[in-house]
């Protein structure tokens, strides 16, 4: 299968609001002590996460022909904001961990439900992405 890419392009005008117009979605990332439109960088980066794992897990349902009727995704995430602040730190900038707990209503016993998840966070890119280191690269335009 042929690669597919994915851009989006943000913007910062005003205070700390970052918007991006992503097919006909304006998104709007901000930050509480700006003008608190949205969610932060990190808050969306979490719920990025619990959105592609509830996506893939209804990829997964319907190809495994599970009848799911919803799937609530819990993540919490532990950062050492020093880091992020420019203060020396022998902790990693990012998330030091991540811990997603899934509430699956479907008709499945306890161990098929984790072999779900399992297999759902195995195909879910970010949590891939998370898993792995990944190539990133930065310039200036």
């Amino acid at each position: 299968m042929a690669d597919k890419i994915y851009h989006v392009r943000s913007s910062m005008t005003e205070g700390w609001k970052v918007t991006a117009q992503v097919r006909k979605h304006t998104l709007i990332v901000d930050q509480p002590s700006g003008g608190d439109e949205g969610a932060n960088p990190l808050e969306t980066f979490l719920f990025s996460l619990a959105a592609c794992i509830s996506t893939i897990g209804k990829m997964v349902a319907r190809e495994d022909k599970i009848d799911l009727r919803g799937i609530e995704v819990d993540v919490k995430a532990v950062l050492n904001p020093a880091g992020l602040v420019g203060k020396e730190t022998d902790d990693p900038i990012g998330f030091k961990s991540f811990e997603i707990v899934a509430d699956i209503d479907a008709d499945l016993t306890d161990e098929e439900k984790k072999a779900f998840l399992d297999k759902t966070c195995h195909r879910c890119p970010i949590h891939d992405n998370i898993l792995r280191a990944t190539v990133a690269t930065h310039d200036i335009g």
